[in-house]
Formats: structure tokens, C-alpha cells, sequence
């Protein structure tokens, strides 16, 4: 018996061993760990060559030298920050802030450096000069002086973007100004505005203006709102002064109920590509090249009897007004001039030859098809443009609010917007990691390995620009690098699992536990990307364990959740029954003790359809506040003095549910988690 209990140990130490060291060996960065623990100021994107010095200094005036040459908007960036740095300028005095322009440096480059008695900046490009005014805000910012510091920077990608679908839901031009603030913020410099989908055409129309009319619109979907030509001119030139380009998608042939409502016809149809051609050519009149040189087509999901003439038609009147084109990728066929974009993988799949075209990553990051706690390491460790066949020139993060929305605002409460923005700032701005496994794109990585400690650092730097910049607005994010769980199964209908063994025996085969990390746990995927257990079947139940230390007995409000619905789409379990934390069964003991499930609002309700795309009826009901974990109120959870016992059932109904558990302390100070005690 002792020789059998030393090869178990042997084998469990070895698949340790080889875990850890496979882990580690998937894994590779530019910037080290140790260089992002250190810095003094945590700056979001990193940069690329960075030297601190000892000890902060502290600028009460300065003395603005060579600075005429610099466009207004950079301007005004400067005494703004000197404003909110309460740093007065005057002439002739000792310290110094010096512009000089580096012709041998990329545009969007930039040279920062900050001595005893000067702060000296160089850029070939005023995108230069305005991305080194904003890493000096935030060093600033630090609340600690102008610190001492000497940097080198320039973007990874030309093209760094974000986009939101204002087609289905209207955003206020307030709501897109503050979102363009926050792109700048972090040096993100591209915004693609889609402005038309099924529900409605947002494009002033001076041609047609029954495209406009609400009575042509989607009666939920904010019938009549549009954006007029002034308006889009004036979002534009905000994006300018902010160095963002804008780049209008007026989504064709697909996509388009609204247009044919409006209309009478099809997109596709000879009278539709004549509206087309019309609508093509009052905007460019209405928006010159100079304002956006890139729009985009759509042409995704989508068949039509010529696609290849339908886009010719439409690439002609583009291309000849010296305009760049973008299309979906997969979608209709275009020349080898138009960016594509590519949405999901499929040109691999038809073993299309795409390879030297121009392209944009938009692969597994859209926001609104996104678990909180999980987007993160998705994000941060999906390298731009892996496995493409294109010549990626950047990568574009999207929103889609497909459901109809109560309010503009619910967009981003519905959706982690601003932990998303800040991570995908750092990959596309730094492109640091070099090699990464595909595992993360459903967990965080196992502790004890290099990519884990890199992402503990990263969400340091996310924590700290939580706290200091997005107080009192929906941050849908909490530590949790070091949560740690011990997960086993799969039971058959276990109701809990009693004493907690080292293993258990099930049907002839041993069930031992598997270590995890983060606040959210996928037992299996939605999509089946991943998840601890992929093959997990409906009717199986699996277990997550673990203990909290508490310093004192505290009460600490927790999120906790059992299935994330994604926001594209109203097809998932629903919501519970009274008394349950989950359709399928879940519950969650702390110390023995069921923790009450919430007081739903509408207990028992579910979509018609619980799998594949939500019915049209079902898309046009709004999210409730119940139906996401941080938009409900949180539980509150009791914790004794020293260790507390976790322990969470997580059955499996459905073969389409994002089959999973979060539970998401929201005050950490003063608890930490152990899955040994330790």
C-alpha cells in the first residue's frame, strides 16, 4: 500500500511538474514582470523603453519652450494638464518643458524625459507629441510630482480601434464624445462608428429622408433618431482634435430591414444599388476624404445572386473618391485593395488565399460576447492578428448592444466597456506578449506560472486606473488573480458532496480535483472555446471548493452568478425560480450554510428560445438588472474570524449555456483565498 501511494505521489508530481513547466514555456513577453511590479507610476499602455529615477520632483512653474510649431489640439492638451498639475508657467524660469521635432521617429512615436529642471519631448507628428502629453498626465497623476523618468514609445499597430453599433440602439453625441475621451486617454486612435443595421438607418438623408422617418424604423429601437451631417462632422472633428480617426460603416446589402422599409427595395436590386449609389455620393459631399479617409461596407451575412457586381458598383464610387475601403471578413467578395476585418475565421476554413491583404483582428473580442472577469485575460493574452494569413495593420474592439436597450447608458452597464478599452489599449498599443496559450481565452492562467504572474501585474495596473479614473462608473472588474478553487466531476445529480475527500470514486473511475483561478470558473463555454471541462454534458454536476481567510469576522458583499448570457443574443436558461440561484441547480455554501439566492423580480421567466439566436420578440426585451451579476445587488456574505469553508454546486442543463460559476468579492481588504489553508 505504501509503494502504491508513492507512485500516485509520483505521478501527481510529475503531472505538476509538467503542468507548471508547459505553462511556462507557453508563455513569453517583451516587458518582464519584475520591470512592471517595480514602476513606480502605472502607465496604461506600458511603454516600450522606460528608465525611472529615484524620487519624484516637484514643478510649481516652468518655462514653455518651442512650443508656436504645435497644432492648437496639443496645445490645448498642455495647459490642460498643467491646469490639474496646478503648475503655472512664467517666463525665465529655471525649469523647462522643451517640444523638438525628431524627423527620424514613426509618427504616433514619442521621447519623454524628466530631469531636475526640465521636461523635454520629442515626436515627428503632433499624434506624437499628444500621446507624450498623455503619458505625462498620468504621471502626473501618480500624486506624486513629475517623476523622474526617461522613455521611449511607439505603437505596436497603426490602427488601434473600438467600435459601437449605434444601427440597433442610438448613442447620444455626448455619450461618443466621453468614449472618444476615453480612447485618447489611452492612446486608442481609431473609431469605427457603425450607423445602420436592421432596426434603423442613422445617416441623415437628404435625398431620401424616409430613410430618417421613424415610421421606416423599428418601433423599440429609437424610431426617428438619426445623426445629422452636422453632427457626424462635429463627432469627427472631435475625434481629430483627440488624433482619432473616424471611420462611418454604412452596413450594405445585409443588414438593412430599414432600407428596404424606407425604400420599397432591396439593397441588392438595380433600384437599391441606384439609392445606394446616391446615398454614396451625398455623403462624400457631405463628408469629404479629408474627414474620413476609411469607411467601411459591412457586406457580412449576406447572400445576394452577384455579389461580385454589387460591390464592384460600390467599391468604384468609393475608390474614385480617393477613399479607403473596410469590409467584413468572412463576407461578400471584394478586390485586394479593401481592409478586411475579420470577425470569425472562416476564410481559413474555405482555405480562401487572403494572405498579403491588409487586415484588422476583431477575433474573439467583442465585449457585449463577453464574461467580465474572463474578457480580461481573453483580451490580454489573444496576440493581434495570430494565426491571420493577412497583413494585420491593428485590431478593432467591438459593442454590439443587440438587445433592445431601456436606456443610451445601458450599453455600457450591460457590458465590461471600460476594463475592455484599458486592456485592449496595452495588447495593441505594446503587442508585449509574444507567445501565450489559447487556454486563456476561457481562464485565468494557473498560479505558479510566468503568464500568471504577468497577468497579476497587469490587473494591478488595471485596479490602479479603476480607482483613480473610473470612480462611480460601471468598472465591471475586481481582483482576481489570487482566487484561487479546486474543482471535480463530473457526478450524476449530486446534491453536495458531503465530507470533502482527496478524491472520489465514480462508475470505476477516480475523480481527482483540479486546481483554478479567477473570480469566474468556466466548467465549459458557451462556444466551446475551452473551460476546465469541455466535454462536459447536460445532467452532470461538478463542485468548486475552497477556504477565505478573514483577519475578523466581517460581512462582504460578493458577486455571484452561475450563467452569463452573452448581450448579442436573449437565447439562455432564464431566470430562476424563487429560492434558486440557478436554472440549472446551482447553489453556494459558505461554511455549511446555503447562501439565500436573490429576491427575483421576475422568477421563472425565460426566452422562447434557450439555444441558438434569441427570437425577434425576445431581442426586443430589454436586460433586467437581475439577469447580470453586477448589475443586481450583490449578495452579502458572512465571514467569521481565521478560515471559511467555500463550496459550489455547478450543474449543467443546457448543451448552449455558458455553464460556469462567478463569485466576486467586492471587498478584499483584509480576506484571502486558500485552497489548502495555507
Amino acid at each position: 500500500m505504501a509503494m502504491r501511494k508513492l507512485e500516485i505521489f509520483a505521478v501527481l508530481l510529475l503531472y505538476i511538474i509538467s503542468f507548471t513547466t508547459t505553462a511556462q514555456e507557453e508563455f513569453k513577453s517583451n516587458l518582464s514582470v519584475e520591470e512592471l511590479k517595480e514602476a513606480p507610476v502605472k502607465l496604461m499602455p506600458y511603454p516600450k523603453e522606460v528608465s525611472w529615477g529615484e524620487k519624484p520632483i516637484d514643478f510649481k512653474q516652468v518655462e514653455i519652450n518651442n512650443f508656436n510649431f504645435l497644432h492648437p489640439s496639443v496645445k490645448s492638451e498642455l495647459e490642460q494638464l498643467l491646469f490639474k498639475a496646478g503648475v503655472k508657467t512664467s517666463k525665465n524660469n529655471k525649469n523647462k518643458i522643451k517640444f523638438k521635432k525628431i524627423d527620424s521617429l514613426t509618427r504616433e512615436a514619442y521621447t519623454l524625459e524628466i530631469t531636475s529642471d526640465e521636461i523635454k519631448i520629442g515626436a515627428s507628428s503632433d499624434a506624437g507629441f499628444f500621446y507624450a502629453l498623455k503619458t505625462l498626465e498620468q504621471i502626473v497623476d501618480g500624486k506624486k510630482g513629475f517623476y523622474a523618468v526617461k522613455i521611449w514609445d511607439e505603437p505596436a499597430f497603426e490602427l488601434r480601434g473600438y467600435m459601437i453599433d449605434t444601427g440597433r440602439n442610438f448613442q447620444p453625441i455626448e455619450t461618443l464624445k466621453n468614449h472618444l475621451d476615453i480612447l485618447a486617454n489611452y492612446k486608442l486612435n481609431t473609431f469605427h462608428w457603425h450607423l445602420t443595421d436592421y432596426p434603423a438607418w442613422r445617416i441623415e438623408s437628404k435625398k431620401y429622408p424616409e430613410l430618417n422617418a421613424a415610421e421606416n424604423h423599428r418601433p423599440t429601437r429609437d424610431p426617428g433618431l438619426f445623426y445629422t451631417y452636422n453632427e457626424i462632422r462635429e463627432v469627427i472633428n472631435y475625434a481629430n482634435e483627440l488624433q482619432i480617426q473616424v471611420i462611418p460603416e454604412i452596413d450594405m446589402p445585409g443588414h438593412s430591414d430599414s432600407f428596404t422599409t424606407a425604400t420599397g427595395h432591396r439593397m441588392e436590386s438595380e433600384e437599391g444599388i441606384k439609392i445606394l449609389e446616391d446615398v454614396l455620393y451625398e455623403f462624400f459631399e457631405e463628408i469629404p476624404k479629408e474627414m474620413a479617409p476609411i469607411i467601411h461596407l459591412g457586406s457580412d451575412e449576406v447572400d445576394v445572386p452577384d455579389p461580385e457586381g454589387f460591390m464592384n458598383r460600390m467599391l468604384h464610387i468609393i475608390e474614385s473618391n480617393n477613399t479607403s475601403a473596410v469590409i467584413w471578413d468572412p463576407g461578400l467578395p471584394a478586390n485586394d485593395r479593401v481592409i478586411r476585418q475579420t470577425w470569425r475565421p472562416e476564410h481559413e476554413i474555405e482555405k480562401m488565399d487572403q494572405s498579403g491583404l491588409r487586415g484588422i483582428d476583431s477575433q474573439n473580442s467583442y465585449i457585449n460576447n463577453s464574461e467580465p472577469m474572463l474578457q480580461i485575460p481573453r483580451l490580454l493574452f489573444k496576440p493581434i492578428g495570430q494565426d491571420s494569413n493577412h497583413k494585420i495593420i491593428g485590431g478593432i474592439i467591438a459593442l454590439w448592444p443587440d438587445v433592445n436597450l431601456d436606456e443610451p447608458f445601458d450599453a455600457v452597464r450591460h457590458n465590461p466597456l471600460y476594463p475592455s478599452l484599458l486592456t485592449y489599449a496595452w495588447t495593441t498599443w505594446t503587442a508585449d506578449i509574444t507567445e501565450t496559450s489559447s487556454k486563456f481565452i476561457t481562464r485565468v492562467p494557473p498560479k505558479n506560472s510566468k503568464a500568471h504572474d504577468y497577468f497579476s501585474a497587469f490587473e494591478d495596473f488595471l485596479m490602479y486606473h479603476k480607482n483613480t479614473y473610473f470612480k462611480g462608473q460601471p468598472f465591471q472588474y475586481v481582483k482576481q488573480a489570487d482566487t484561487e478553487w479546486k474543482l471535480i466531476g463530473p457526478f450524476e445529480d449530486k446534491e453536495t458532496l458531503g465530507e470533502i475527500k482527496d478524491s472520489y470514486s465514480i462508475n470505476d473511475s477516480i475523480l481527482q480535483w483540479k486546481n483554478a483561478t479567477g473570480n469566474t470558473v468556466y466548467i465549459r463555454d458557451r462556444f466551446k472555446q475551452g473551460g476546465f471541462y469541455p466535454k462536459a454534458k447536460p445532467g452532470e454536476t461538478y463542485f468548486a471548493h475552497t477556504y477565505i481567510y478573514a483577519d475578523e469576522a466581517k460581512n462582504i458583499p460578493v458577486w455571484i452568478g452561475f450563467e452569463t448570457p452573452f448581450r448579442s443574443n436573449r437565447a439562455y436558461t432564464g431566470i430562476p425560480e424563487v429560492g434558486e440561484w440557478d436554472v440549472s441547480g446551482g447553489t453556494i455554501w459558505v461554511n455549511e450554510k446555503e447562501i439565500p439566492a436573490p429576491n427575483w423580480k421576475n422568477p421563472g421567466w425565460k426566452p422562447e428560445k434557450t439555444s441558438g439566436w434569441g427570437s425577434k420578440g425576445d431581442q426586443e426585451v430589454p436586460w433586467k438588472d437581475e439577469e447580470l451579476y453586477w448589475t443586481r445587488e450583490p449578495a452579502k456574505i458572512s465571514l467569521k474570524e481565521g478560515w471559511n469553508e467555500v463550496l459550489i454546486r455547478v450543474p449543467g442543463s443546457s448543451d448552449y449555456q455558458n455553464w460556469m460559476f462567478s463569485f466576486a468579492p467586492l471587498e478584499q481588504e483584509g480576506i484571502r483565498f486558500s485552497t489548502s489553508k495555507n
